[in-house]
């Protein structure tokens, strides 16, 4: 699990996009953080294993130029800085995060395949290393690159092959992840299309909100959004979603049969009774706990919007006063560092 952030407005991106990371990286994140702005036709970024202290400390990030980009925080996992978030592509024009774990999906989708076309077509992978990690893509000559390089990749590669579409980055984003699917949310931003972000979303959350500026955000909770957001949309299962500076939103359902279905989902109801069940039980729930009580309120091991469902209504919750949300550190993946982790504590009666 990680959280993500996005901007696409009039103001610099970095300030904003690292204090939305701020607000929700305890959620799922503070392990390895990054950052990606796109000015003048250049992508600018920065990564560190560490949280948004770390990276604003360690890198310029803060000072990252443009009115456009994304960021991303991470759960603990292998490879240092170099398998954190963003990726960026071979010729440096696209940049990628995703929220994302294989889930159902392991065993049934040819990556290694992927990998080999991307390779023969001339693209490289800055992930590539010896040893084998959690989700990772084999190479053909025996190294392992991290799943996200690969899609990095491969959404550049299908820009290329539409060079006459106006959506060709959201086309070029859904059949990436058609042809390699997870539990996942994808975010991208490319050169060509300076004003716009794209993302895919199959399971994974995706809250959407305009500013009174017209300014656009997105991150993985309502509760990481600024100040002044006067829309809000919940991105549905199973899109497309382009983000233009101009032309506003715009939502592409994925219907391809070849996905695995998503259960009914439970009632609100359902969940309440399971979330705020188990608060007032134990009065001080990790929120990693309550995203796993309502996990069985789906078919067992299919698809499930765990996050969809939990995070909203910790958020209700918490505008209600009936919980306080509180952080804890951690250690984290490097001796000296700590990340956090959000403690909900019960005030209801």
């Amino acid at each position: 699990m990680c959280v993500i952030a996005g901007y696409l407005g009039k103001e610099a991106a970095a300030p904003i996009l690292l204090e939305m990371l701020r607000r929700e990286e305890g959620l799922a994140g503070g392990f390895s953080t990054g950052i990606v702005t796109l000015h003048e036709g250049v992508l600018h970024h920065a990564k560190v294993v560490g949280d948004v202290e770390t990276l604003i400390a360690a890198t310029p990030a803060l000072q990252l130029p443009g009115t456009v980009g994304i960021a991303h925080s991470r759960t603990p996992g292998g490879g240092g800085a170099t398998y954190a978030h963003p990726f960026i592509d071979t010729f440096q024009r696209t940049a990628y995060i995703a929220n994302s774990g294989v889930g159902p999906y392991k065993g049934r989708v040819d990556t290694a395949g992927a990998a080999k076309d991307l390779l023969e077509r001339g693209y490289g992978f800055s992930t590539a290393c010896g040893e084998p990690f959690g989700a990772c893509v084999p190479l053909p000559d025996g190294r392992y690159i991290h799943p996200c390089d690969l899609r990095s990749q491969a959404i550049s590669a299908g820009v290329d092959a539409l060079p006459d579409e106006p959506l060709r980055l959201l086309q070029a984003a859904m059949e990436t992840h058609r042809r390699l699917p997870a539990s996942i949310l994808g975010v991208c931003l490319h050169t060509d299309h300076p004003d716009e972000i794209v993302a895919v979303r199959h399971t994974k959350p995706l809250e959407l909100g305009r500013l009174g500026d017209g300014s656009y955000v997105l991150a993985s909770s309502t509760m990481a959004f600024p100040q002044g957001v006067q829309w809000h949309f919940h991105a549905p299962s199973f899109s497309g979603v382009r983000i233009h500076r101009e032309q506003g939103v715009q939502v592409v359902p994925c219907n391809d049969p070849a996905l695995l279905p998503l259960g009914l989902p439970p009632s609100a109801a359902a969940v309440a009774e399971a979330v705020v069940g188990l608060l007032e039980r134990e009065r001080q729930v990790w929120i990693h706990t309550l995203l796993e009580a309502v996990v069985p309120l789906w078919p067992a091991g299919g698809l499930n919007e765990k996050e969809m469902v939990v995070f909203p209504l910790i958020a209700a919750l918490r505008a209600e006063g009936k919980v306080e949300l509180c952080t804890e550190r951690v250690p984290g993946v490097e001796p000296g560092l700590t990340a956090p982790r959000t403690i909900v504590h019960w005030r209801g009666r």
